[in-house]
Formats: C-alpha cells, sequence, structure tokens
C-alpha cells in the first residue's frame, strides 16, 4: 500500500513539473501566429510594376501633318487585325487537335473493345475444347489450326492499339507543344 501511494505522490509531482513547464515555453502555434504577423507587416511596401503604374500618353503635336496620323491609325487598325486572325488561327488550330485527340481516344476505345472481345471467345472456345474429352480427340487439328488463326488476329488487333495509342501520344504532345493543357 505504501509503494502504490509513493507512486501515485510520484506521477503528480511530475504531472505538476510538466505543466509548469509546458506554461514557460510558448506553443508552437504561438510561434507560428507570430511570425506570421511579422511576415505580413513586412509586406505592406508599395509594389511598383505595369499593372500598378499608370501609363500616360505622349500629347501629340498640332504641327504634325493628318497624314501621318491617318497612316498611323491605319497600320494600328492593321495590326489589330492581324493579331485577330493569328488569335483565329491559334484557336482554330487547337480546336483542330482537340477533334483529332478525341477521335483518336474513340479509336482506341473501338480496339480495345475489339480485342478484348477477341480475348474472351478465344479462352471461352478453348474452355469448351478442354471440356468435351471426346471433342479433343476428334478435332486436334482443327482446333490448333483455328487456335493459331485466333492468336494471329489477336495479335494483329494488339499491335494495332499500340499503334493507336502511339499516334495518340504524338497528338498529345503536339497539343502540349501547342500550348494547350494535357487531359
Amino acid at each position: 500500500m505504501k509503494k502504490l501511494f509513493l507512486i501515485l505522490v510520484m506521477l503528480v509531482i511530475c504531472g505538476f513539473a510538466a505543466v509548469a513547464v509546458a506554461q514557460q515555453e510558448p506553443s508552437l502555434g504561438d510561434v507560428a501566429r507570430a511570425n506570421r504577423a511579422k511576415k505580413h507587416t513586412s509586406s505592406s511596401a508599395i509594389k511598383l510594376d505595369d499593372d500598378t503604374m499608370p501609363r500616360s500618353s505622349t500629347p501629340s503635336t498640332s504641327s504634325e501633318p493628318e497624314t501621318a496620323k491617318k497612316a498611323d491609325e491605319k497600320g494600328a487598325e492593321e495590326k489589330q487585325a492581324a493579331k485577330k486572325d493569328a488569335a483565329e488561327a491559334q484557336k482554330q488550330k487547337t480546336e483542330d487537335l482537340k477533334k483529332q485527340i478525341d477521335d483518336q481516344k474513340k479509336e482506341i476505345a473501338t480496339l480495345q473493345r475489339e480485342l478484348d472481345i477477341a480475348q474472351r471467345e478465344a479462352r471461352l472456345r478453348a474452355a469448351a475444347y478442354y471440356g468435351d474429352a471426346g471433342t479433343m480427340l476428334r478435332d486436334q487439328t482443327k482446333f490448333a489450326e483455328d487456335t493459331r488463326k485466333e492468336q494471329d488476329e489477336i495479335n494483329g488487333k494488339k499491335q494495332a492499339l499500340e499503334a493507336a495509342q502511339q499516334k495518340l501520344s504524338d497528338l498529345q504532345e503536339q497539343a502540349r507543344k501547342a500550348g494547350l493543357p494535357s487531359e
């Protein structure tokens, strides 16, 4: 009983010591808040860049001839028209790339579905063949020939699928180089 009482007293003393130590040091949350407050006060400096600085245009002189003004306006209109044409051409190019990528994804899905069906049919045919001992004895050569044909068909579909996937990756790389976001 005395040992139990002594252990209890020691635990209480250790608890008080831990509380005293914890009260002396600031918590991690308080330190983080203080650092964040310091960081925000120093960032209140004024930033000068193109967005915050007003743009002033130089006033034109009255001695400038009217033809020069008209030529400048015409040149500006031509530049704007060229920019619009370039923007529309870029938009058309991106739409074409997106359409090609979507078409290629559809083709890959179709090829994958055909490959899955061919493999499933080959497995079903093999299961039916090996499940019947009489068929195994009667039609060994026909089964081997049919299996070889099915395997050739499956290999051809696998190659077509790999080619389609390579074409898709090439189109996606082309789109990435053109600045399109990846999908």
